[in-house]
């Protein structure tokens, strides 16, 4: 088990990263330049799923950390469901919005197993005041 300095090193994170690239060049089409609120809300969105991450890693006890990746992988879902939205009003074709709604999914599936090993290493752990360090297996990092 490694021990996680830094958040970057999270794979969850850096697949988050990804998604906001890829939301940032779907918006700048110009199919979509004049939606401002659909645009706001999609970078919004999107930039949630990668900042609750690196929010949550910073908080003093992995419970919070829990709750800022539960933040996290929601975001990731309202991001696909916007993306709806985009293909419904036939802005752009569906085969190139699957691709990020595809990764919605996989930040999403991502950020549901690190809670899963957080939580399982909480209930293996004594629960103290002291600052609490998180480690994970390999499976969690990225490179």
């Amino acid at each position: 088990m490694a021990k996680i300095e830094r958040y970057e090193d999270l794979k969850c994170w850096q697949q988050s990263r990804l998604l906001v690239n890829q939301v940032y060049e779907l918006v700048s089409e110009s199919s979509l330049r004049k939606e401002f609120a659909l645009i706001d809300q999609l970078k919004r969105a999107s930039i949630s799923v990668m900042t609750n991450i690196a929010e949550g890693f910073n908080r003093y006890h992995k419970k919070d950390f829990i709750r800022f990746l539960d933040y996290s992988q929601s975001s990731a879902q309202e991001v696909k469901s916007l993306l709806y939205i985009v293909v419904d009003q036939g802005m752009i074709e569906a085969t190139r919005i699957k691709e990020i709604q595809s990764n919605c999914d996989h930040c999403q599936a991502m950020i549901l197993s690190l809670i899963n090993h957080i939580n399982g290493t909480l209930r293996n752990s004594n629960q103290t005041n002291e600052p609490e360090i998180l480690y994970v297996s390999d499976e969690y990092l990225g490179q």
